[in-house]
């Protein structure tokens, strides 16, 4: 499970978007970016007033009101060449992409990007900067290859920005292809994939789509609304993986030799450790989606047992029971 974005994180985000929101021109309202950032306008006021703090110059109408904010033309072609990365600002760049590789998402702009992360380092005779690929190897195992998908990726940034209805033809693992309409809320990726949370406007949950099984999409002209029944921090605060489903309190009960392994990760926002009697670590979380759960406790083998809830328990002994009843045979 990603580590939850921290409210700063978010406020970045949407500065950053705000920022490219003027920078494209025209005269978008405070309340059209609002309703764009699926935020209130008083905190469109706030990030506007970031950005002069920031020194980008931000102006009004004639009449100097921010209701209609706009960057000052000049602003428009120079802002770029203005923009400076301090040497750790570049090297946390070249290290995500290092992390990502060349398969991940939007993977086939990375050797063209980091080259020129590099060149900026040496310019600057930033050299621990420009080598740091010598110094990081990266070897991740169980990732998808998105190196096919990237078009779809950007059509669904684009659709979630600006609140545009897909249709989409998606193929589940075990069904035939299916072309329906979805409203497109977040990306988010999770141990080595990225799925896009949305809705399907005839069905009332969250619906979850794994990226690579898109097969087509196309951005229509209609908009849509999120619901406001949907939110994105309590999702990532209750769901253990992918899949939300109504949370439980689960404990877990380690063996000594495992504790240490155990503590010093999150495994999940929620997560409480209680050292035990003999060394044993006692875990606790508060999180829905039962097969992923059963499947990360599965991994753990016979150094982990579940001490409740009594339905999470037995679906770990059903598990195990017939898997040793295969090597049985």
């Amino acid at each position: 499970m990603p580590s939850t974005p921290t409210r700063r994180d978010r406020q970045m985000v949407r500065i950053l978007g705000l920022l490219a929101a003027l920078l494209e021109g025209g005269r978008p309202s405070v309340r059209e970016l609002a309703s764009r950032f699926n935020t209130r306008r008083e905190t469109i006021y706030r990030d506007l007033r970031a950005l002069s703090d920031a020194g980008y110059p931000i102006v009004g109408d004639e009449n100097g009101r921010l209701s209609h904010p706009r960057l000052l033309d000049r602003t428009v072609h120079a802002v770029t060449a203005r923009i400076q990365l301090t040497e750790e600002e570049t090297a946390a760049l070249l290290w995500a992409g290092r992390h990502q590789g060349p398969r991940g998402p939007l993977g086939k702009a990375l050797p063209a990007a980091c080259t020129k992360l590099r060149t900026i380092a040496a310019a600057k005779k930033e050299s621990l900067t420009a080598e740091l690929g010598e110094a990081i190897a990266s070897r991740s195992r169980a990732k998808k290859d998105y190196s096919g998908h990237d078009a779809t990726i950007l059509r669904l940034v684009q659709a979630i920005i600006c609140r545009r209805t897909c249709r989409v033809t998606y193929r589940s693992p075990h069904g035939e292809a299916k072309t329906y309409p979805y409203h497109p809320y977040r990306l988010l990726p999770v141990n080595g994939g990225l799925y896009c949370l949305g809705r399907v406007p005839s069905c009332a949950t969250i619906t979850t789509l794994a990226v690579e099984r898109i097969r087509e999409l196309q951005v229509t002209d209609e908009g849509f609304t999120v619901s406001t029944d949907f939110d994105f921090d309590r999702y990532s605060n209750e769901a253990f993986g992918v899949v939300w489903e109504e949370p439980m309190t689960v404990v877990l009960r380690f063996r000594s030799d495992q504790a240490p392994y155990v503590a010093e990760r999150e495994w999940h926002p929620s997560q409480h450790l209680r050292t035990l009697a003999g060394g044993d670590v006692e875990l606790t979380f508060h999180a829905g989606g039962t097969y992923e759960i059963v499947r990360w406790i599965l991994g753990w083998g016979d150094a982990v047992e579940v001490l409740r809830p009594a339905r999470l328990r037995e679906a770990v002994a059903e598990q195990l029971r017939n898997a040793a009843h295969i090597y049985a045979e």
